[in-house]
């Protein structure tokens, strides 16, 4: 088996949990060395993590401002692994505001780039389309219509599926597993609380959803939380409340309950391609909100709604996110809750059930193995001519 070497730039829990994919699927073509940032995914996978994505992860300008120089830090520590340990090829999951930037340093050295999960310059700043086109070698999409917009512009892109349609996995058997386990009610409708992955997201919209459910005492609650979540705040600020607190069952979570209020960002997709009903909640710093207002380009933020262009799902943001709003549309669906998961269900049909981090894995051996090619036909080529 070949030997290759990566460095790999995940800076966010969705990236680290798809890259983490991505590197299993590769393991299975090459014997492979790991460096870069990353999570607990990709730890367990053998990387050597200069910085772990809890240390990385910003949300909005607002943030990124205030981490500016800890980014520059970064930047010069991770271009100093590269020009000490040369990898063959960098690549960069998701992160644009930094990953583009990154890219184009990394580029000077002579690093192929390979792009996995392109930013969503469909949405906003379509100036990073012609950034991709210079600065990357190989662009991995995960939506069809990425693909035929890169391609027009010169970008070398590949549609590969949507990996969500294979990470999601379910550790309860079925609902009455998941409520005998959850110590539920059986008679009880289930709401599901995903108010994030990031201390800031879970600190703004928490206490929303705490006094949304206050408010609906006929429901049991249940909130979850994911890897390297602050557990202890959460469990904190639900004392004395019949909220439960579940740990790694986000899956079980968006298929077990009756309705789910999501943090805006992958769970909203996930939620909607196992066809849970949802809502969509979205607080954000002032700065990034007003930049949005002007630059954004799409009518809605969530997936779901953008994919079936119409408000499938109700999108609760920065001050219409409020426990009012939430208990109101939380009625409104259950009074029309057929026609909401029809619609959900055409959501998940838009993906093909494909794995897509075999096809990205295929996509990555394929460049690899092309570069590798004409990198010994130009070596072939300059030995000749010294002859």
């Amino acid at each position: 088996m070949k030997e290759l070497k990566l460095f790999i730039m995940a800076a966010e829990k969705s990236g680290d949990s798809h890259a983490g994919e991505l590197v299993s699927a590769l393991s299975e073509k090459y014997n492979l060395t790991l460096t870069g940032t990353g999570g607990p995914d990709l730890l367990r996978l053998g990387q050597k993590q200069l910085y772990d994505v809890n240390d990385l992860s910003v949300i909005g300008v607002d943030e990124a401002i205030r981490k500016l120089r800890f980014l520059f830090k970064v930047r010069d520590r991770l271009l100093e692994e590269l020009n000490e340990n040369r990898p063959d090829a960098v690549v960069l999951v998701d992160y644009p505001g930094f990953n583009l930037r990154f890219a184009k340093e990394v580029k000077k050295l002579g690093i192929p780039v390979i792009f996995f999960i392109s930013p969503t310059f469909w949405a906003w700043n379509y100036k990073r389309v012609y950034k991709l086109r210079d600065y990357c070698d190989l662009v991995i999409c995960i939506y069809p219509f990425e693909e035929d917009i890169l391609l027009k512009e010169g970008v070398n892109a590949k549609y590969v599926g949507n990996p969500l349609k294979t990470q999601i996995k379910f550790k309860c058997e079925s609902k009455e597993d998941f409520l005998e386990k959850g110590n539920f009610d059986k008679s009880s409708k289930i709401i599901g609380m995903l108010p994030g992955s990031r201390k800031r997201e879970i600190e703004s919209l928490l206490p929303v959803m705490i006094n949304a459910a206050i408010a609906l005492p006929e429901f049991e609650f249940v909130v979850g939380a994911a890897d390297g979540v602050d557990e202890e705040y959460i469990k904190d600020k639900i004392k004395g409340t019949k909220i439960r607190f579940a740990t790694n069952l986000t899956h079980d979570i968006m298929k077990y309950s009756d309705i789910l209020w999501v943090c805006s960002g992958t769970a909203t997709l996930e939620s909607a391609i196992v066809g849970t009903p949802l809502i969509l909640l979205y607080k954000t710093g002032f700065l990034t909100y007003f930049l949005g207002k002007i630059f954004y380009r799409l009518k809605y933020i969530g997936m779901p709604n953008i994919i079936m262009n119409k408000a499938v799902i109700p999108e609760l943001v920065q001050s219409d996110a409020t426990p009012f709003n939430l208990v109101k549309f939380t009625e409104k669906i259950l009074s029309n809750i057929d026609t909401v998961k029809a619609d959900l269900v055409k959501v998940g049909e838009y993906f093909p059930d494909v794995d897509a981090a075999e096809a990205a894995a295929g996509e990555i051996y394929s460049f690899m193995e092309k570069i590798g090619t004409e990198n010994s036909t130009i070596l072939y080529r300059s030995k000749s001519i010294k002859l």
